[in-house]
């Protein structure tokens, strides 16, 4: 089942994007902001991380789905060296959690990835 993009996704998508400033994390290439796409660790199913930034990277396609969705050992030796072992530990502890959001928390996200996303685009 296909998980809908809500428009928190999309702003986190694009901050992720912008803060990568069109880099690929993975393979460190120059890709475009456009051309990013945001990876989850732990999927987007997961409420608890779907908008923490310790659990997105911002990659493109090859090295989003080729290298680290085909190769899911890989993926987390990557997050690991990425995050370091304790925030590494933090994230997995974390994608425990048992999250629902209300109307009013999810209106305050919105509010802040605009503001957030506002200043990397005035840059």
């Amino acid at each position: 089942m296909k998980i809908k993009h809500s428009q928190e996704d999309k702003l986190f998508s694009l901050l992720v994007r912008n803060k990568a400033q069109g880099i690929c994390e993975h393979c460190k290439k120059l890709k475009g902001v456009k051309k990013l796409q945001a990876s989850h660790y732990f999927g987007r199913r997961n409420k608890a991380l779907r908008w923490d930034f310790e659990n997105v990277s911002a990659l493109c396609f090859t090295c989003h789905m080729v290298t680290m969705t085909e190769n899911p050992h890989y993926h987390t030796k990557w997050m690991k060296e990425k995050l370091g072992a304790v925030r590494y530990r933090k994230l997995v502890n974390a994608s425990t959690i048992i999250k629902k959001w209300t109307v009013d928390e999810l209106a305050e996200l919105r509010a802040e990835l605009k503001e957030q996303l506002k200043w990397y685009q005035d840059g």
